[in-house]
């Protein structure tokens, strides 16, 4: 039973997935269009849009989304995890999809500060804890171990290249800034920058799971 909703669950979360990509050439030109009329907010495109193209649009926004929950869900449900602890992830999961688009007031640098700091906190406590743990360099682990390090490495780099791609010299969150100094060709690297880290950081997080011993 469990591994029959396991199923359900993954295929259900790749089917999502499949909306994520490819329902974008079905929504977006629509999307577009509410744009140039002025339209960017639900209130003021129900006004003049079906409610079916609303739901439709919704449901892509929150494709990817529920695709990952999905598979992150259908894989858990097959292993020994207490159920209490599915429940809890289901239950987190749901809660913080439901509130992923909700406005935020633009983060200050205040904000860009602290939270940088907690995040190169753990970074630092998450290479020393595995330096410190024997079994990352046993025979049988010492590649996989290898490898997931290098995932972390590039997922840090990929961390620290929000920082210039946001704020101080590409200012994405300032386009005024961008256009007037000229630094849209700048803002393009450091995001094909960030998409080649990001990438990098799960091919080998995930080769740290398939690669035991060469």
């Amino acid at each position: 039973m469990k591994k029959k909703l396991s199923s359900v669950l993954v295929i259900l979360g790749l089917l999502f997935i499949l909306n994520a990509i490819f329902g974008r050439y079905l929504v977006l030109p629509g999307y577009l269009a509410s744009l140039e009329q002025g339209q960017s907010t639900v209130e003021s495109v129900s006004q003049t849009v079906s409610v079916w193209k609303i739901i439709r649009y919704l449901l892509w926004a929150y494709s990817y989304k529920f695709g990952i929950y999905f598979i992150i869900l259908g894989s858990i449900t097959k292993t020994k995890m207490p159920s209490s602890r599915k429940w809890v992830f289901g239950i987190i999961g749901l809660f913080y999809i439901a509130f992923a688009y909700i406005p935020l007031p633009v983060p200050g640098s205040l904000v860009f500060g602290i939270t940088g700091g907690i995040m190169t906190l753990f970074m630092v406590l998450i290479f020393l804890r595995w330096a410190e743990q024997p079994e990352n360099f046993e025979s049988d682990q010492r590649n996989a171990s290898f490898y997931r390090l290098t995932g972390y490495f590039f997922f840090a780099m990929a961390t620290y290249t929000l920082c210039p791609l946001l704020g101080v010299k590409a200012f994405a969150l300032s386009p005024e800034k961008m256009i007037e100094y000229g630094l849209k060709g700048e803002a393009s690297s450091l995001a094909f920058h960030l998409l080649t880290e990001l990438a990098l950081g799960w091919i080998f997080t995930f080769l740290g799971y398939i690669k035991k011993k060469i």
